[in-house]
């Protein structure tokens, strides 16, 4: 099964108002694809409502992941991407992508 990748990381901005909110506010969503094709982004209030919004939790971003893997794939979500090698891993191969 085809696997894509999901992270966030935290901006420093945002109001960090919303109720649940990491310190400094919002994240950035991210999906790699096991190639380190980045297949969506997203800008969330806080990492739950980033695991929706990539699709984790619900169908959002699920178009453009059928689109790159057709015959399926499954979703990982990675909770410490800075340590953890496979994303590192994959930002490698993401970098190495033709532009």
């Amino acid at each position: 099964m085809n696997r894509i990748y999901l992270t966030c990381f935290s901006t420093g901005t945002g109001s960090g108002c919303v109720n649940g909110s990491t310190p400094g506010g919002d994240v950035i969503g991210y999906a790699l694809a096991e190639d380190g094709m980045c297949l969506a982004q997203h800008l969330s209030s806080n990492v739950d409502f980033s695991k929706h919004d990539m699709g984790l939790w619900s169908n959002w971003k699920h178009e453009n992941y059928n689109k790159y893997y057709p015959d399926g794939w499954e979703l990982v979500w990675i909770d410490d991407a800075d340590n953890n090698e496979t994303w590192k891993h994959l930002i490698e191969l993401n970098h190495a992508l033709p532009e």
